[in-house]
């Protein structure tokens, strides 16, 4: 029984990877895919590359040089953008998507690394040279989300830029084109970051929690980073270690001196 069960299941992996290779060509639905997401997320979104399905037990769509824009207004382009899909509907032209990964991506409006660069300098009394406010660089970027009561629910993302890495959630409302993501970061400490910002680079914040709050819309995005306030806790939580410190030090030179009082030696 076994054995049967097994010999139909590669049977059919065997059929549906000769149609996939000789017959089904997933560039034919190019166009359905670019409706479907410009639709579902109230964007205009075009590939200017080809797509390339994966089938396995995670099948994806891949698509290369994806750009995105809103109002003509240039948004997101990427390189590779992949998509985690439901393969029996692809074969209908329709598209599930279950979660999707952006590689080598540029965000306009904003540059995430630059602004938390230029506010941990300021606080410190220092002025750091914007090179580039235009657009952030982002490394990878993957979601999983899902729409509900006409809302983009994001449960899980991972973001990584030069400069960044971390997780968060969120929310958009393709209606009002509002944007809404919460993420926790930390700072990448490696030779080329501190190489590149020199005297500019946030040693203080290494192993420290940094949170990133994405608002505003698609057009204008907006970004607050606490920096001041993080950099505030963390000098008071260090000042009353030091203290607390101090304070065992004192006690134990204390204790030891009436030790060596009462000892008749």
């Amino acid at each position: 029984m076994i054995k049967k069960i097994l010999f139909i299941f590669i049977f059919s992996v065997l059929i549906l990877s000769i149609y996939v290779i000789f017959f089904f060509d997933i560039n034919n639905h190019k166009k359905k895919l670019e409706d479907f997401i410009s639709k579902k997320a109230n964007i205009e979104l075009t590939i200017d590359g080809n797509l390339n399905l994966d089938i396995g037990l995670n099948s994806t769509i891949d698509a290369t040089q994806l750009i995105i824009k809103k109002n003509n207004i240039l948004l997101i382009d990427t390189e590779l953008f992949t998509a985690s899909v439901s393969i029996s509907k692809i074969f209908n032209g329709v598209f599930d998507i279950k979660s999707i990964s952006l590689i080598n991506s540029r965000f306009y409006g904003i540059n995430i690394d630059e602004k938390i660069i230029q506010t941990y300098n300021a606080f410190a009394g220092r002025r750091y040279p914007s090179n580039n406010s235009q657009y952030s660089s982002i490394e990878l970027i993957t979601a999983r989300g899902y729409f509900q009561n006409k809302l983009l629910n994001i449960d899980n993302i991972i973001i990584k830029t030069e400069l960044l890495e971390g997780k968060g959630f969120g929310k958009i409302n393709p209606t009002t084109e509002s944007i809404y993501i919460s993420s926790n970061t930390f700072i990448r400490n490696n030779e080329k970051l501190i190489n590149k910002y020199n005297e500019f680079y946030p040693t203080y914040l290494n192993d420290t929690q940094l949170p990133v709050l994405i608002t505003g819309s698609y057009t204008n995005p907006l970004i607050d980073v606490k920096i001041s306030e993080i950099i505030t806790q963390k000098l008071k939580k260090e000042i009353k270690n030091r203290a607390i410190e101090s304070i065992k030090d004192e006690l134990k030179d204390k204790i030891q001196s009436e030790i060596n009082i009462k000892l008749p030696f």
